[in-house]
């Protein structure tokens, strides 16, 4: 399948979780790959799981980093196009939240959880001034095919408080990106996951999900990453080019069951 065929990805907390889902099913689609994450070890792994969908390792770039970095923001889309001479597609899908009512609620928490799972957003799509300081060449010279994702949970519980309002800024970001980038040729979507199976809610304590038992829904099974995958694939693909300022939910149906 070559749905994707030379079109570059660059995926945000791919190391791990629904990124690494989403970069091993883009590798069988023919998409070529920057991943970036924390962790190279993990990177590596990933790579590997893409190369033996079929992908050369050469279509695979690395940049492991902090994206809280300014620095390491501007770095890896630098990065990028220095080796694949372009890119099409960012999907945002690093995040970040901790289960911590607001009775006890820290500022540390606070500026952590805005700091992830808004500022990078918003600066991974600016790319640390290039895009901000050269709007036109970096979208007429490098950016042939543009979808700005953002992956975004869509579980509100209690004591989820900053993660939750997080969330909410990132919606409003997204729709106004539509609107601003579309006379660019620039599509931004919203994909909202329900709990999937990952280390997410495991790693950061959300309360109730740590048995597939609380996964359930109306669908009547658990949520894997290659649901979210599938989706976040058609928004870049070209069957959904009238697709723009969207919101995609992969719940299984859990939203609307309340």
């Amino acid at each position: 399948m070559d749905e994707h065929k030379d079109r570059v990805f660059l995926i945000t907390g791919s190391s791990s979780g629904i990124g690494e889902g989403i970069a091993v099913h883009l590798a069988k689609t023919g998409a070529r790959l920057s991943l970036t994450g924390r962790n190279n070890g993990n990177l590596e792994a990933v790579k590997e799981k893409c190369v033996k969908e079929g992908l050369s390792p050469d279509k695979v770039l690395l940049c492991a980093g902090d994206l809280t970095s300014r620095d390491f923001r501007k770095s890896l889309v630098e990065q990028t196009i220095g080796h694949f001479g372009r890119l099409d597609v960012l999907v945002n899908n690093a995040g970040m939240g901790k289960h911590m009512p607001i009775s006890t609620e820290t500022e540390e928490n606070f500026d952590e959880t805005m700091n992830v799972n808004i500022k990078v957003s918003v600066f991974s799509h600016t790319a640390g001034d290039t895009i901000s300081q050269g709007n036109e060449r970096l979208h007429h010279q490098y950016i042939k095919y543009t979808v700005y994702l953002h992956i975004e949970g869509i579980l509100k519980i209690p004591g989820n408080c900053s993660y939750s309002m997080s969330k909410a800024a990132m919606d409003a970001f997204t729709r106004g990106l539509a609107l601003e980038l579309a006379p660019f040729g620039v599509r931004a979507n919203t994909v909202r996951p329900g709990p999937i199976r990952s280390n997410f809610h495991r790693r950061d304590n959300f309360p109730g999900l740590g048995d597939e038992e609380s996964y359930k829904n109306p669908s009547g099974r658990v949520g894997e990453q290659e649901d979210v995958a599938t989706v976040v694939s058609f928004l870049a693909s070209d069957k959904a080019t009238y697709i723009n300022g969207g919101d995609i939910v992969v719940d299984g149906g859990r939203y609307v069951q309340y």
